[in-house]
């Protein structure tokens, strides 16, 4: 039976107006401007409201997002609600119903409620019965497209995702920022579009571009005067928001980010009285939205015939010493993983394909992360990163692939911290920076976020420092020349142009945490500078000889004998290398083969890893040739490593994979 459960619906100005509207906009991070209002509806929007009664009714309000909003009379379209202490709406007429048992689906379609198997409600999640509490029923919130997002105990924002069809959770809790404890309430009023309120009133505004993994903007902040809201918020979507006073007095507010300066198109009228009897009230979220949706384009991103190979020795596993590890992504798109258990044995290798359907390109970023397992972020043709973690000894299978997304131009880079936790870097289609930060040494890694750096190109180069910092290397776009840049908790500091116009550098850590570079310049030939003592560069290049090479060079310090050793592909395509004349005095000997027993070309560019094996520190060379195979060149460790002359190096080839 219909009964108008509100009085009066009188959409006249209330005095909260001028409470949120007088007060300072402050934008934290400018929001992106659009030409006209992105706001728009699909019709009137539908609000619930539920009290002690377990009646739920149902409101029509027509002119949301203006100020001529208005309501409808109630009509009670259920009961037994009561049974519910926190109830959320969704979009398409979804509401959920939280207990101590969990999660419940429902759907009103407009003239009554699916059923679902004989039954109106499907349990989906065990996972929420903290959010029927007190505590945390206001940090819970369902966005336009269906996705959840709440605060857990710790303060972690964390990202749901119900998938209808599988009746699965296809993103369970996944961590997207933390520090949200800060806010005693969260509402989500848009695609990832997050508004968080302060225990003082004051209110924030964040944007989480889903599609992309992409934080927008973050705690823009918005006004105060919220708190009198202490019967809730909601939205019915497009950052269009209702708020319910303890009075009972229900407001409606609607934020504006588009155009020349965001603004409040509605700052606060009262539509309607007597709310206060409903203990949930809550919107059909997607009934208004906001059709800019931020989505950067994916840029193209073909498979890239042999790629170079990314090398490095695993941990330690039981008394041996730890393996040695190769990844690549070959020339269908696989990634191909091969595991050396002996590093003195280059004869014995287990090779594996990487589980996945995606077809990847260019060479993956391969480090050991906080667990010390090996973890593999690669980039797909469809320029999403993709994060692989290699159980440890002795299942050593692969764990089930992560989409990070970004939409990036760049493959990813990715360190290690001195606090164990990881932090990867790449370029989007704009020519931006971004990162993507882990959260803590075991936890996920956090939603890509941008930094101060635009127009740069070309691959990021990262090295790790003291207390959690990066140097961060990035090419002008426009100059091609590089810059350097620190990195630490989310910033970039100092940094200084390295002048002149050169390939990707390969950087050598020296003692005392200096730097040295070593670049191809455009006519081929190999030059180097060093980092002062203070951080500071010169800004100008040595050359390193008079060889000319065909690719950007790779470079070591040699463990044994201190001298500085570079390795370049020549324009042969045999693997070259030239040695530091005497430790720290920069001046160089000859370039030279290193396989002088025949020919032996290759088309990828050397990667060099350092290794420890049972003869001591060293270090090995690996490209692939024309027929697929590895090479693998380790560094003679013999007499001549304590000799002024040039070590010799033996040449391995590992067992081919598979076929």
């Amino acid at each position: 039976m219909a009964r108008n459960r509100v009085g009066r619906l009188r959409p006249r100005a209330a005095a909260l107006a001028t409470v949120v509207a007088a007060v300072p906009i402050v934008l934290v991070g400018s929001a992106p401007a659009q030409a006209a209002d992105t706001f728009q509806c699909s019709g009137n929007a539908t609000i619930f409201g539920t009290g002690n009664d377990g009646k739920l009714y149902r409101y029509s309000y027509s002119g949301v997002g203006s100020t001529a909003a208005a309501g409808s009379a109630g009509v009670e379209v259920g009961q037994g609600w009561n049974g519910f202490p926190r109830i959320l709406g969704g979009p398409d007429g979804r509401v959920y119903g939280i207990n101590s048992a969990g999660m419940y689906r429902y759907r009103w379609n407009g003239s009554g409620w699916d059923s679902v198997g004989g039954a109106q409600s499907k349990l989906i999640s065990t996972n929420f019965a903290d959010y029927a509490t007190a505590a945390f029923r206001n940090k819970i919130t369902v966005d336009e497209i269906g996705d959840f997002y709440v605060v857990d105990g710790a303060g972690k924002l964390r990202w749901w995702r119900y998938d209808e069809g599988n009746s699965a959770w296809s993103i369970s809790g996944r961590v997207i920022d933390t520090g949200w404890d800060r806010f005693d309430l969260i509402v989500s009023a848009g695609p990832g579009v997050l508004w968080g309120r302060e225990p003082d009133g004051d209110m924030y505004r964040s944007r989480f571009e889903p599609t992309s993994q992409r934080w927008i903007v973050q705690h823009q902040f918005m006004g105060t005067g919220w708190g009198m809201f202490d019967r809730g918020i909601f939205s019915v979507g497009g950052d269009a928001l209702f708020g319910v006073r303890g009075n009972g007095d229900l407001n409606h507010y609607r934020w504006r980010e588009a155009g020349p300066e965001p603004v409040w198109p509605v700052g606060g009228i009262r539509v309607g009285t007597g709310w206060s009897i409903f203990n949930n009230v809550f919107g059909v979220t997607n009934t208004c939205r906001l059709t800019e949706r931020h989505i950067p384009a994916s840029p193209p991103n073909g498979i890239q015939a042999f790629t170079s190979v990314a090398v490095r020795q695993g941990p330690n596993e039981s008394t041996q010493l730890g393996p040695i590890e190769y990844v690549y992504s070959d020339n269908i798109g696989r990634l191909r993983h091969a595991y050396q258990e002996n590093p003195n044995t280059f004869g014995n290798v287990q090779w594996s394909t990487v589980p996945t359907d995606e077809a990847f390109t260019g060479k993956p970023a391969l480090v050991l992360n906080g667990q010390n397992t090996l973890q593999v972020l690669a980039h797909n043709i469809t320029s999403e990163t993709w994060s692989f973690t290699r159980a440890a000894s002795p299942s050593r299978s692969w764990q089930a692939g992560l989409d990070l997304d970004g939409a990036m131009q760049s493959r990813p880079v990715a360190v290690r911290l001195t606090d164990g936790s990881l932090v990867a870097f790449a370029i989007d289609a704009e020519r931006n920076l971004w990162f993507r930060s882990q959260d803590g040494a075991a936890g996920d890694l956090l939603p890509w976020r941008r930094l101060p750096v635009q127009n740069v190109s070309g691959e990021v180069v990262a090295v790790p420092g003291a207390d959690r910092s990066v140097t961060v290397f990035t090419q002008a776009f426009d100059s091609m020349q590089w810059r350097s840049s620190i990195y630490r908790d989310g910033a970039l500091t100092g940094g200084g142009s390295l002048g002149g116009a050169v390939g990707t550098p390969a950087v050598v850590v020296m003692p005392g945490r200096i730097l040295r570079l070593f670049a191809r310049t455009m006519d081929g030939y190999i030059v180097t500078q060093q980092q002062g003592a203070g951080g500071a560069w010169p800004g100008s290049w040595a050359p390193v000889g008079t060889f000319s090479t065909a690719g950007p060079p790779a470079a070591v310090l040699d463990p044994q004998s201190g001298r500085l050793t570079v390795v370049a592909r020549g324009v042969d395509d045999h693997i070259y290398r030239v040695f530091e004349s005497a430790p720290g005095v920069g001046t160089w000997g000859n370039w030279a083969r290193v396989y002088t027993d025949g020919p032996d070309p290759v088309v990828t560019e050397p990667t060099i890893a350092e290794y420890t094996s049972s003869e001591g520190q060293s270090w090995l060379i690996v490209a692939r040739n024309q027929n697929d195979s590895v090479r693998v060149y380790t560094r003679d460790n013999g007499s001549a490593m304590r000799s002024t002359s040039a070590p010799t190096f033996a040449r391995h080839t590992l067992p081919a994979p598979p076929r």
